[in-house]
């Protein structure tokens, strides 16, 4: 049975409403999406958040740097700079959690977490769902462990929940194509190994108001994880 973090309702509502993500910008849209459970409707959009975060653009159409059949949307392009090449395109993960803080005015704080491995995963996953503070959850993983198609890029999206009797997480994609039918659109499950063996050179960024930053950190030391930010 799926057991959904607090501010999973918002998540959803927002996500229904925003996808699909702006091509080459996953993270700030994931970021946006999982700001709603923070901050509701203050929540900034994807293009400021692409803006604070120091994403760039390459500007050639690249398919394969999407799911296959899946739309390509250019929003919020006209305000960003030009990658020099493919690879640097996008979003870097510290860009990311600096822009979130930036664009909302350090009401929000983000607290890092590198590649917790399976087992620190499911212990972060209870944990969470009890805690006393509300909070986002984005995750920085490669596709390639993720999905079943040729899809291998990094990429970014929202953590929802856990199933405790599938052994599975949660999460908010960026493309409705990526979504379970049974359901909200963009979600899906996904086996609690595969995501953290997706998350290995990569991490979560968790997301919470300033105020609660010590708690946040607090608890992310209590299971011995790794604060600290990667370079993937």
């Amino acid at each position: 049975m799926l057991r959904r973090f607090p501010g999973a309702g918002a998540i959803v509502s927002a996500l229904d409403r925003g996808l699909p993500q702006p091509d080459q910008l996953c993270g700030p849209f994931s970021a946006s999406v999982a700001l709603t459970a923070v901050m509701g409707d203050d929540a900034p959009g994807v293009t400021a958040l692409a803006v604070a975060s120091g994403s760039a653009i390459w500007p050639v159409e690249v398919e394969s740097a999407r799911p296959p059949g899946t739309p390509r949307i250019t929003d919020g392009w006209d305000a960003l700079p030009r990658a020099a090449s493919i690879d640097a395109a996008g979003t870097t993960a510290a860009g990311l959690a600096e822009g979130i803080e930036t664009a909302t005015d350090h009401r929000v704080a983000v607290v890092p977490i590198m590649g917790p491995g399976a087992d620190r995963l499911r212990l972060l996953r209870v944990r969470l769902a009890d805690a006393h503070f509300r909070f986002g959850l984005v995750a920085n993983v490669h596709t390639a462990e993720l999905t079943e198609f040729d899809w291998n890029v990094g990429h970014f999206v929202t953590v929802l929940g856990f199933d405790p009797d599938e052994d599975a997480v949660a999460i908010a994609d960026t493309y409705r194509e990526l979504g379970d039918p049974d359901m909200p659109p963009g979600c899906r499950t996904v086996s609690t190994d595969d995501f953290a063996l997706a998350m290995s050179e990569r991490g979560l960024l968790l997301i919470i108001d300033s105020q609660d930053h010590q708690a946040a950190v607090g608890l992310v030391r209590s299971l011995e994880l790794r604060h600290g930010m990667w370079t993937v």
